[in-house]
């Protein structure tokens, strides 16, 4: 199904701020001293960035297209990506407090980007034919995220978030926390499911 030249518009300001985002990050890392396979390599760690990626470039595949994304790919992605927001704010951004344009980035991956593609979702996406097993696939993306994270983090030393160090919350807390976020992005991608089924109707 093809875009208005609205949703076309909309679609291509969400990709420039979502990739943007990333390639501003990525020059300032630049300008600190690290190489670029260092960068890259840095910001793969968290999932904030690779769902802030996914999202980027799937809006920017259907601005360039002109057509819609299939109704469970871009249910799927907005699931992901407000849910960025809402653990970041809810477990994270009260240690998190960063200044000049980082606080900028940082807003628009974990604010702006969310909120942007959850109200074109809701307002253009298709949402025809999606069942309440569908977040049930979903779900293996935050948790194959969580296991990728957590191999990297027992090879460097270094994990992304508190809740996936077994270091310090142990290999039961991580567990725990595991459950917990599958539990809750299943809720969203449910919840998400129902409001399109009532849209569709």
């Amino acid at each position: 199904m093809q875009l208005t030249q609205f949703e076309r518009a909309c679609a291509a300001v969400i990709a420039i701020a979502a990739l943007g985002a990333q390639v501003i990050q990525t020059g300032l890392d630049l300008s600190d001293g690290m190489g670029l396979l260092e960068s890259l390599w840095r910001q793969a760690r968290y999932f904030t960035v690779l769902m802030v990626v996914t999202t980027g470039v799937t809006f920017a595949a259907m601005a360039l297209r002109n057509a819609h994304r299939s109704a469970g790919w871009m249910t799927a992605v907005t699931s992901w990506i407000v849910m960025v927001g809402i653990v970041y704010h809810a477990l994270l951004a009260a240690d998190h407090n960063p200044t000049g344009i980082r606080a900028v980035i940082n807003e628009i991956q974990h604010t702006a980007v969310p909120i942007a593609t959850l109200v074109f979702w809701a307002m253009f996406s298709p949402k025809a034919g999606l069942s309440f097993k569908a977040p049930l696939v979903w779900v293996a993306c935050p948790l194959g995220y969580s296991v990728y994270a957590m191999i990297r983090g027992l090879f460097d030393g270094k994990f992304p978030y508190f809740f996936l160090n077994p270091e310090t919350t142990g290999w039961l807390g991580v567990l725990a926390y595991m459950v917990g976020l599958g539990a809750l992005f299943y809720v969203a991608g449910a919840l998400m499911v129902l409001a399109s089924r009532r849209a569709a109707r």
